[in-house]
């Protein structure tokens, strides 16, 4: 979006990361939970699919013979993998906003209606970055509602 922003991220020890910045003056908090727990095997798998990786910053996968794969990876190899995931993250929310500008907030409510499939590393880090959109009203305008209500006059 041609904006410098800092970044505040927290990783808890289930993986939830939690992104903190401020963009135009508000406040926003992402929050991925999707690779926290059980679910950061999923994640990793498609982190390591996506391309080779470093071994020595974020460990290895290996599949064997059954396809069963193994991940040989500290905690802090772990956590590496998180903070990449999470600056992917940013990164998608920074393209999805210089290409779709005003309409943000639209784009990723229609994303996440037809982009159901998990399948990528492209499609998942974009499903994370539409539902961080969402979930904050990401650059949404800010006005008051008039209420509109049904009457019979």
């Amino acid at each position: 979006m041609g904006t410098s922003v800092n970044v505040s991220l927290t990783i808890r020890n289930t993986h939830e990361a939690t992104m903190e910045f401020t963009l135009f003056g508000a406040a926003y908090t992402f929050t991925v939970t999707r690779w926290s727990r059980k679910g950061l095997s999923s994640f990793l798998l498609l982190f390591f699919a996506i391309k080779c990786r470093e071994a020595a910053d974020f460990g290895s996968l290996t599949v064997d013979d059954n396809g069963v794969p193994t991940f040989n990876m500290t905690t802090a190899q772990k956590v590496n993998a998180v903070i990449q995931g999470a600056k992917d993250v940013m990164a998608c929310v920074d393209e999805i906003g210089t290409r779709h500008q005003r309409s943000v907030l639209d784009y990723a409510v229609w994303y996440r209606e037809k982009h159901t499939c998990w399948d990528t590393y492209e499609n998942y880090i974009t499903m994370l970055a539409c539902n961080c959109i969402v979930h904050t009203d990401f650059l949404a305008p800010g006005f008051t509602w008039e209420l509109v209500t049904f009457g019979m006059a």
